[in-house]
């Protein structure tokens, strides 16, 4: 499955369709005056019914994918029923202009040709006033779809891998491990501001890996659109997170910031491989309590480097167990 917002033409916002349609205007001609001006606002109302195909082919929110329909409420700020309104404004609007442009090429046709000029420009300037008083919601609707558009492609139905954990944990190192995305690595919290995608092979099938944005341990109310993304990720899709944790001198999270976090995802009831990264530069006392937060919750955990490959291969085998009884059931 692609984007499903992928391959969605975006026409001009407002001020940028009517600054077009002013331009091209004074370049129509016609076999008369009336023509010519009839011409005109054909011209207008075809570019008018760029946001009636643009509303019709907009994808039907009650059927996207719960990833894609929260990436869209994540997106716009708002919730999917202001984004149906505001569908439903744009194309009450976009009909009611093409109406407008109707009637007046109608009325050009029937009058005198001194007048036909004086009509043009009144039906120039009412329909530009309609759209204009509704610029507010076709400006928005425009920019969260170019927004949606740049998402990266995300099958809902193919196997997947999500990394999770706070910011700065090693999760974009070690997607770059185990598949073909290329991810800015850097030693600064939330470097990752998307969710990146990459692939890898396990006997044949194709498996996506999503390096998501880092979590803090907070509430959500209080989390950003860049958290709320890997969230999304990890709990409206169905596959293995692989859940990192930070035990290096270096670690930014408490023990405690770290395993509330891990507690909040395995309430989604997910297939979680929990892994303890940096273990080639680790803290002892930040090991040890980690540890043994993890044994008394009767957890299992895996020791890796994603920097320095330490542990990777036995982690790649556990993920490919996992995938494949995923596959079978």
């Amino acid at each position: 499955m692609l984007n499903p917002f992928e391959k969605l033409n975006c026409p001009p916002k407002v001020e940028d369709l009517i600054k077009i349609v002013l331009g091209r205007l004074p370049k129509i001609s016609g076999n008369s005056i009336k023509d010519r001006e009839i011409r005109r606002l054909i011209y207008y109302d075809e570019q008018v019914k760029r946001y009636l195909n643009f509303v019709n082919s907009f994808p039907r929110i009650d059927n996207l994918h719960p990833f894609y329909k929260e990436a869209l409420e994540i997106t716009a700020g708002k919730s999917v029923d202001n984004i149906k309104i505001c569908l439903s404004i744009i194309n009450k609007t976009s009909l009611t202009a093409s109406s407008i442009l109707k009637r007046y090429i109608s009325e050009i046709r029937k009058s005198d040709e001194t007048l036909a000029n004086k009509l043009m420009r009144q039906a120039f300037g009412r329909v530009s006033s309609l759209l204009r008083r509704r610029k507010d919601c076709i400006d928005w609707i425009i920019d969260v779809t170019k927004s949606m558009k740049k998402i990266k492609s995300i099958d809902p139905e193919m196997p997947t891998v999500i990394i999770a954990g706070s910011p700065n944990v090693g999760k974009s190192t070690l997607v770059s491990k185990i598949s073909s995305a290329k991810p800015e690595i850097a030693n600064y919290p939330f470097t990752t501001k998307e969710i990146h995608v990459g692939h890898f092979d396990i006997n044949g099938v194709k498996v996506q890996v999503i390096d998501t944005p880092g979590i803090l341990d907070r509430p959500m109310k209080e989390r950003n659109q860049i958290e709320r993304k890997a969230i999304n990720a990890i709990k409206n899709l169905n596959g293995i997170i692989v859940f990192l944790f930070d035990i290096s001198q270096q670690s930014l999270y408490s023990p405690k910031e770290q395993f509330d976090l891990l507690r909040e995802i395995l309430e989604f009831n997910k297939n979680v491989i929990i892994a303890l990264n940096k273990i080639d530069s680790k803290d002892e006392k930040l090991y040890d309590e980690v540890s043994k937060m993890l044994r008394e919750n009767s957890l299992n955990f895996m020791e890796i480097s994603a920097e320095n490959n330490i542990g990777i291969d036995e982690l790649k085998e556990e993920i490919k167990k996992r995938v494949l009884e995923m596959i079978k059931q």
